[in-house]
């Protein structure tokens, strides 16, 4: 059991490892981080419903599998750049090398950032921000914890997919709103200080040097042929990340104003979607109570619950599996057990979609 628990809390590091191996030996080993990912999808699909709260270890240890996968994904990328520079690669390996890339980035850095994030001190939050810039996204945080928290489920959330809503018509306009929230988040905060919107010590500030430092280290061993790379890959790391999110909240409906509960979250209690995502797909509980350190987290099985969210995050891209053999007959039930203000608002959200 020792075991399962250190495999648990270092599989996302384990995966980018893998993955920077295999684009470092170069050839049909760049395809190690799909394969990787390819077994974690039918591991993640069989396993068992996983409602044990995992604590086996002391605190420390929880929170440095946190920081762990920070400097793996920095030679992550290190040597996806030491490939563009080469130029040794085919097209295929290229290809196949950027979207390792950019879903081991996503895998790596999204759960690390989002638990540090939520954590007071500042190395912790310092660290969230590193991951975000990585993906590209270095200011989500502020949304995420002053917006999304606060307005999950309803309408005003740009993190909540409505019903009939698709994945491509989600992602980027909910990243794009979701930055504007977080500048204007932002501006207000400063304001209040008597300090412009580009202070020296703001975040709008300290993102822009942070996302140039990142790019130009790229740069700087890919050579400029790297920059279409480095861009594609950021476009796909932003598509995954909002499928994550589009996976998590998709057609649930709050009433704005009204308390959270357990039911204004899907979960994924799969074993290994709890393990390689530092228990965000543990959701329920954690919008319950969002200063809770992950390993602490209750599973709440009554909640709304989906299949593996791999498996999930897959099949939104394809809008008729996703809504009539995963989405639909849940959100049914959800619909006849809510609330009787919700179960309007649900009837309402339900003609909009064009669903009976």
């Amino acid at each position: 059991m020792v075991l399962i628990e250190w495999v648990r809390c270092l599989a996302p590091s384990f995966l980018v490892v893998l993955a920077a191996a295999g684009i470092a030996l170069g050839g049909i080993w760049v395809w190690a981080g799909f394969v990787g990912v390819l077994i974690l999808v039918l591991a993640d699909g069989f396993s068992q419903t996983d409602i044990v709260i995992h604590t086996r270890f002391p605190a420390w240890f929880y929170t440095a599998a946190l920081y762990l996968p920070l400097p793996v994904l920095c030679f992550l990328w290190f040597v996806f750049a030491q490939q563009i520079a080469a130029d040794v690669a085919t097209t295929s390996q290229r290809l196949v090398t950027l979207g390792s890339v950019a879903f081991l980035t996503t895998l790596g850095a999204l759960p690390a950032a989002h638990e540090l994030s939520h954590r007071k001190n500042r190395i912790a939050q310092l660290c969230a921000r590193i991951y975000s810039t990585i993906l590209g996204l270095p200011m989500y945080d502020i949304y995420h914890i002053h917006g999304h928290h606060i307005d999950v489920g309803t309408v005003q959330d740009h993190d909540t997919p409505r019903r009939g809503q698709t994945i491509y018509s989600f992602v980027y306009p909910s990243l794009y709103k979701s930055l504007r929230t977080a500048v204007g988040i932002e501006r207000a905060r400063l304001a209040k200080l008597g300090h412009r919107i580009f202070w020296w010590r703001g975040r709008i500030f300290e993102s822009f040097w942070m996302l140039t430092a990142w790019f130009s280290g790229f740069i700087y061993f890919a050579g400029l042929r790297g920059i279409p790379y480095f861009l594609m890959t950021w476009l796909l790391a932003w598509l995954i990340f909002g499928g994550f999110n589009y996976t998590q909240h998709y057609g649930l409906i709050r009433k704005p104003g009204t308390a959270i509960a357990p039911r204004h979250s899907w979960n994924h209690l799969k074993a290994f979607s709890r393990a390689i995502t530092f228990e965000i797909s543990n959701h329920s509980e954690h919008h319950l109570d969002p200063d809770k350190r992950y390993e602490y987290l209750r599973p709440v099985p009554n909640a709304p619950q989906m299949p593996s969210i791999v498996l999930c995050f897959a099949a939104s891209f394809v809008p008729f599996i996703w809504e009539n053999w995963i989405v639909k007959s849940r959100l049914k039930y959800w619909d006849l057990n809510a609330e009787p203000e919700e179960q309007v608002l649900a009837v309402v959200e339900n003609r909009r979609a064009g669903w009976q």
